[in-house]
């Protein structure tokens, strides 16, 4: 009688265990919204190409000429590699370790400035009061271009870079 007791028992500490990893590798981000605001948008991404191309559509390089995000990357991944930022695959969601960030910077020879594309996970708030929208950014993907054969650039997304608390 005690042993089908000790498996079940088991199988459940196990699945909560299992748990606890895969909610781990979800993203959350508290932030306190006033009662006017009413969420409209929830997880939506948005991609934003840092490094257009120089000969490329004029609006791209128009939209981006106010960046100045390379403190901010640094930053991140010096988050990352202390151990305060969480970092998960951006494919399988599956929680990496900072050896395997760093294996996946040596691919781009740890060249930072080949970061040229981010896409944030959002949420959006709209303010009928004050006719306004804030964005809760839950998490950044960093995205590193790669040059084809005919200097066609397209990018090859890092990892999933979890930010606020």
């Amino acid at each position: 009688k005690i042993i089908p007791v000790l498996i079940l028992i088991a199988l459940l500490v196990s699945c909560h265990k299992k748990g606890d990893k895969q909610q781990r590798a979800e993203i959350k981000t508290e932030k306190a919204v006033s009662a006017a605001e009413v969420l409209i948008a929830s997880d939506i991404i948005t991609d934003v190409i840092i490094k257009p191309a120089a000969d490329g559509d004029p609006w791209e390089i128009e939209k981006v000429a106010g960046y100045k995000g390379d403190p901010m990357i640094t930053a991140v991944l010096n988050h990352i590699y202390d151990g305060s930022l969480l970092v998960s695959d951006y494919h399988s969601g599956v929680i990496m370790s900072i050896a395997d960030v760093k294996a996946f910077e040596k691919e781009f020879d740890n060249d930072r400035s080949k970061i040229g594309k981010l896409s944030f996970t959002e949420d959006w708030y709209y303010n009928p009061v004050t006719n306004s929208i804030t964005k809760v950014t839950k998490s950044v993907v960093l995205g590193y271009e790669i040059i084809g054969d005919e200097g066609r650039v397209s990018y090859k997304a890092a990892f999933k870079v979890g930010l606020g608390k």
